[in-house]
């Protein structure tokens, strides 16, 4: 089965600039466990090629999807101000994004979880 990105329509406010990931009938999502926190941080490239991998743990028997995506990262970001002119705050990282089914998330720990990732 193939890896299809999902678009909403551009009036839907919350998802104008994302992009879902589905595979078959399941929608995917990120969630902390495989991502680290602060997941509006994270950006999938347009161009993103998908990789599927086998599940482990409480994952086993189900799909994973990889793909190089991108994290926004800043130096203490508890420190510094809330705006900052001309140049954004932080570095952008390469960083391997982990999407699992939906319906799994929640069964490894408190986390959070994101269907609509930044697309760029």
């Amino acid at each position: 089965m193939p890896v299809r990105r999902i678009y909403g329509n551009p009036l839907l406010r919350h998802v104008a600039g994302k992009v879902a990931i589905q595979r078959g009938p399941l929608v995917y999502c990120l969630e902390q466990a495989d991502n680290g926190d602060a997941l509006h941080n994270l950006w999938l490239p347009r161009n993103a090629a998908f990789t599927t991998v086998d599940g482990k743990g409480v994952l086993a028997h189900q799909t994973v999807i990889q793909a190089e995506g991108i994290r926004q990262t800043a130096h203490q970001p508890q420190t510094q101000a809330l705006w900052q002119y001309d140049q954004p705050p932080g570095e952008r990282q390469t960083q391997t994004l982990t999407f699992i089914p939906w319906f799994s998330w929640a069964n490894r720990g408190e986390g959070e979880m994101r269907v609509w990732v930044n697309e760029e």
